[in-house]
């Protein structure tokens, strides 16, 4: 996560685990694997989905996070920006989250960076508009970390994400989340790999868009 908040990301589908295979060959070997379970909050009626605003539990290799992103504020392409805020929870505290026993709001306003965090409690409530906001669902996902070298000298990592939704469906992703005077070098490099690969350029919408069509899809 950012210090300033804001969260810059280039997010790219690929279309399969073959895919996956032709980038990953492209890449350092230094790896590491990490398993995690996402858990989204939610109205019943989705009115945090509605108002482009996530609302998620993390677990992470025994670490629990607690997320909040705003809606896109600017981006061109597979490359995206948001407010986001965070708070590492005890597992005591993110169990009651995770089984809808306490309120994720006042739980999330305590994140950091604190001015963004209060900023995104304050819409999160007013989207609910007094309706509960409790776990919705979630799904799974692989990630893949690998350490990279972008052309302008800056150190960044890479994620390749594989995600199982509800539905049963797998999505294979590329994320790089990187510094503002970084973006261009990155985006630059990233069209490298694409192209060495001979993947095309795919911008991946966010994976709780993906999450809330795959829960249609399952419960149709």
């Amino acid at each position: 996560m950012a210090g300033d908040g804001i969260e810059r990301e280039f997010k790219l589908m690929l279309k399969d685990a073959i895919e996956r295979s032709r980038i990953e060959a492209l890449l350092p070997p230094r790896r590491r694997l990490l398993r995690q379970h996402n858990i989204f909050f939610d109205t019943d009626d989705g009115r945090l989905a509605a108002a482009r605003l996530t609302f998620r539990l993390r677990e992470e290799n025994d670490a629990w996070v607690l997320t909040a992103k705003g809606p896109p504020l600017a981006g061109r392409g597979a490359l995206t920006a948001r407010e986001e805020a965070e708070r590492v929870l005890t597992p005591a505290l993110a169990s009651h989250l995770a089984a809808g026993t306490a309120d994720p709001i006042p739980a999330f306003a305590r994140a950091v960076p604190a001015e963004v965090a209060q900023a995104l409690a304050r819409r999160i409530a007013e989207a609910a508009d007094g309706k509960p906001v409790r776990p919705t669902g979630g799904f799974r996902n692989e990630r893949t970390h690998v350490e990279i070298a972008l052309p302008c000298g800056t150190k960044a990592t890479l994620a390749l994400d594989r995600s199982l939704m509800p539905d049963g469906a797998e999505h294979h992703e590329v994320e790089l989340e990187v510094a503002p005077s970084a973006a261009r070098s990155a985006a630059a490099w990233l069209s490298g790999l694409l192209a060495r690969a001979g993947v095309p350029p795919r911008a991946a919408r966010s994976k709780r868009s993906r999450y809330e069509a795959s829960r249609r899809r399952g419960a149709a």
